[in-house]
């Protein structure tokens, strides 16, 4: 009997692990930042650190590492960042950028990617963003609305959410990438 309850615990706890291999392998590829929010606006304003245009995110499943591309704009131009993260235990992923960051992957299914990351700045201010990446043009309301609830239950107002799927930017980073192939 001992050895059947051991048995279990050992299944049980491997089976634990698996959620994070099934949430890695849907997230590699190209993903496009759709919405985000924080309770500090100045972070995801125009030229702010959390605006960041979502080209994609690469898994290196065996080495624990995770490679997030995207864009930001610096003084009106659009700067290219890649960041590197650390992948722990419950889909935490902790990055350099812009300070120190606890990023967490809340869901992600083949067409959605929802994120909330705590960053903790280098003058001593800390931040909570929420972000809302998709892939394809198509938004799902439902999905739409896991976003805002996240974003609520992170203490962000409504008022700080902010659209970022069909703007200019990301136009024009569209168009930037369409040259380069």
């Amino acid at each position: 009997m001992k050895i059947l309850l051991l048995c279990l615990a050992l299944v049980l706890a491997c089976d634990a692990q698996l959620p994070l291999a099934n949430v890695l392998t849907q997230i590699s590829g190209p993903w496009k930042t759709l919405y985000v929010s924080s309770n500090n606006l100045d972070k995801i304003a125009e030229n702010g650190p959390f605006r960041v245009y979502m080209r994609g995110i690469n898994v290196d499943a065996p080495r624990l590492k995770m490679f997030f591309n995207f864009y930001v704009k610096v003084d009106g131009e659009c700067v290219e960042k890649s960041v590197e993260g650390s992948l722990g235990q419950h889909n935490i992923i902790n990055t350099g950028y812009e300070g120190d960051n606890v990023f967490q992957v809340v869901e992600v299914t083949p067409n959605f990617l929802l994120a909330y990351d705590f960053n903790a700045d280098d003058q001593g201010g800390m931040t909570k963003t929420v972000f809302f990446f998709g892939r394809g043009a198509h938004l799902n309301e439902e999905d739409i609305a896991k976003f805002k609830k996240l974003s609520s239950e992170k203490d962000i107002p409504e008022e700080n959410i902010i659209y970022l799927g069909d703007t200019a930017v990301s136009r024009v980073i569209f168009l930037m990438e369409s040259d380069q192939q």
